[in-house]
């Protein structure tokens, strides 16, 4: 089985109109307020799930438990879950913040189509950066936060683009007629990491690949008869986090940067896929539906300790990392 590329997950799928959202417009929103995690235990994931989760550093994701889709924030334990879009009627997804943890990226539909949209890390001061007609999606910040990577199909097929963090000198990075998707840049911000179907065009597996910041020097990563995407790289630049179905159903591997010694962190019937490698390099962040809707989890970054954060009746998706001291706690 693999990861179901819906309304909830990440990515792009090679056929628009499954990506294309409900377009309207809608006034901007911000911060919103604490909620209580559920009363209720969450459900153990393993054995050693009781671990606690020792990181200060926060996590940012998606999720449908307002009106529509929104940008949250919680703690990496699951607790102070905080809602910083707050958009109403229309949806906010894929969020990714900075390096420095001061802003975030995501994707919303509110003026009409998708577009990259940017904000402080407490959901003020939101602002349109692409304003295309376009389909604009998977937001990725360079390392010093001067640039963001992101997808688009401005061009007639899903490439990746950059352009400066507010917005200006747009430039296209990859050429070519098959799907380049979620860009996620190596932490000394030289290459991007992506996955792509450019060696299987048309077919139903996705490869991960690197190419130079100015979109040269592009190298297969991963060439295995399977779907793997969602790469995500370790804040030392040695190894590389991502999903794949070549076992059977989607989980979550980890990899060295140049593709060699792949590591199987999780093993279930239902897909774990969109992983992210937390600042501190311990934990790995990461959507599962095992327990029917997407649910988010951690894992230690050695396949231990892994465990459920979130517990809801909707979909929880596409989380990332923000830095410690990027929200007031």
């Amino acid at each position: 089985m693999r990861p179901r590329i819906s309304a909830a997950t990440s990515g792009a799928s090679r056929r628009r109109p499954a990506l294309l959202l409900t377009v309207a417009m809608a006034a901007f929103g911000c911060g919103g307020p604490s909620v209580e995690p559920p009363a209720d235990p969450l459900p153990e994931a393993g054995p050693d799930s009781a671990a606690p989760i020792s990181t200060p550093h926060r996590i940012v994701f998606q999720s449908g438990r307002g009106v529509e889709i929104d940008v949250w924030v919680m703690n990496a334990d699951g607790s102070d879950v905080r809602n910083v879009t707050n958009n109403g009627d229309f949806n906010d997804r894929h969020p990714t913040a900075s390096a420095d943890g001061a802003r975030i990226a995501f994707r919303s539909d509110r003026q009409g189509n998708p577009d990259v949209f940017a904000m402080d890390a407490d959901g003020s001061n939101q602002i349109n950066l692409t304003s295309d007609a376009a389909m604009d999606i998977d937001p990725s910040f360079s390392p010093d936060g001067s640039r963001i990577a992101f997808d688009t199909d401005r061009d007639g097929d899903i490439e990746i683009y950059v352009m400066n963090a507010d917005g200006s000198n747009p430039a296209r990075l990859t050429d070519n007629e098959v799907v380049d998707s979620h860009p996620f840049w190596s932490p000394g911000g030289e290459d991007i990491a992506f996955y792509s179907d450019r060696d299987n065009p048309g077919g139903e597996a996705m490869d991960i690949y690197l190419m130079a910041a100015d979109g040269a020097n592009v190298r297969r990563l991963t060439d295995h008869p399977a779907d793997d995407r969602y790469p995500s790289w370790s804040p030392d630049g040695n190894r590389i986090t991502f999903s794949s179905d070549r076992d059977g159903s989607g989980e979550i591997y980890v990899m060295n940067s140049d593709g060699s010694d792949v590591v199987r962190l999780t093993t279930n019937d239902a897909p774990d896929f969109a992983p992210a490698w937390s600042p501190d390099g311990e934990w790995i962040v990461f959507v599962s539906e095992r327990h029917g809707l997407s649910e988010i989890y951690v894992i230690a970054a050695d396949g231990t300790r892994e465990t459920r954060l979130t517990s809801n009746d909707a979909d929880d998706s596409n989380p990332r990392w923000l830095a410690v001291g990027a929200v007031d706690r």
